[in-house]
């Protein structure tokens, strides 16, 4: 299957100055429908890894599953085509793209909670500037529900502490344990701005999306989704994050999401601190 991916210079300059980017129809028709069906084998056979939000009521489900590619066949296909891996080199403008984590979030139709304001780095054991999340639409999703993010945070330089009152989405949660949200990462980090409360005070970009688009943000960035009193249909979506070779392994506190290749079985022992994850393609395969 051909990538069928081009990204453009103003998609790259676009990325490059506010940390994010939506490329429309970024997927081809054969792409999609691995998406598609790759999404629905996660939620279809979820096992006990995985993290489950609800509203009050228990109604309207926001379920996270963390490694989906491994267990599923279309999204490893949708990996092996090139296409992901084409759209997070040529906006990062590295020579390759690595998998450092991929997900599937499902939201069912009904009430939806929000995703609290939060960087994705605290909880990754990569650090550096050449790391993108790329978030991949099943559904349309109105900009009030689909990820927004704080322009230029980026270029804050600055990696926060996971604390919060709310569980964030991006944890690993196995069945019956007692998963600590505040052991996660390094505990010394600063505190997340209250982007909710003081939403006024921030640049906040978001975005309609479409089933075959791409939302592409910078890894380090503060993103947060809002929640919804009753939405009328599900919000499925397949979310990768890549890093180019010259992104360095991070041996954090406390707790993070291992790599890849730890999952996989293919490494058993940590990496040194400070790596580049361009010498360990077995611990961060190359998408």
């Amino acid at each position: 299957m051909s990538s069928g991916v081009r990204i453009t210079e103003e998609n790259i300059a676009v990325y490059q100055r506010d940390g994010a980017v939506l490329i429309k129809r970024a997927l081809q028709p054969e792409a999609l429908r691995l998406l598609e069906a790759g999404v629905e084998e996660v939620y279809g056979s979820l096992g006990t890894r995985y993290t489950s939000l609800s509203s009050p009521s228990g109604e309207g489900k926001t379920v996270v599953k963390e490694y989906v590619s491994q267990d599923s066949p279309a999204l490893r296909a949708l990996l092996a085509s090139g296409a992901v891996g084409k759209i997070g080199a040529a906006l990062m403008q590295t020579p390759s793209a690595q998998l450092i984590l991929d997900q599937v979030f499902y939201k069912t139709k009904g009430p939806i909670v929000p995703t609290p304001w939060h960087q994705d780095t605290p909880f990754l054991r990569v650090r550096g500037n050449d790391l993108i999340r790329l978030w991949f639409p099943c559904d349309h999703s109105p900009r009030q529900l689909t990820v927004q993010v704080v322009r230029g945070s980026h270029r804050w330089n600055v990696v926060y502490n996971t604390s919060g009152e709310q569980p964030s989405e991006t944890m690993i949660v196995e069945s019956g344990s007692n998963y600590d949200h505040y052991e996660v990462g390094d505990s010394d980090l600063p505190p997340v701005p209250d982007v909710a409360r003081y939403r006024n005070s921030f640049d906040i970009l978001s975005w309609d999306v479409e089933p075959g688009d791409v939302l592409a943000f910078q890894g380090n960035m503060l993103h947060g989704a809002d929640g919804h009193s009753r939405h009328d249909r599900p919000r499925r979506a397949f979310a990768v994050l890549l890093g180019g070779p010259r992104l360095r392994y991070h041996a954090p506190k406390g707790k993070a999401f291992p790599v890849p290749g730890k999952v996989q079985g293919i490494i058993h022992d940590g990496l040194p601190h400070g790596a580049l994850i361009g010498d360990h393609q077995n611990a961060f395969p190359l998408c």
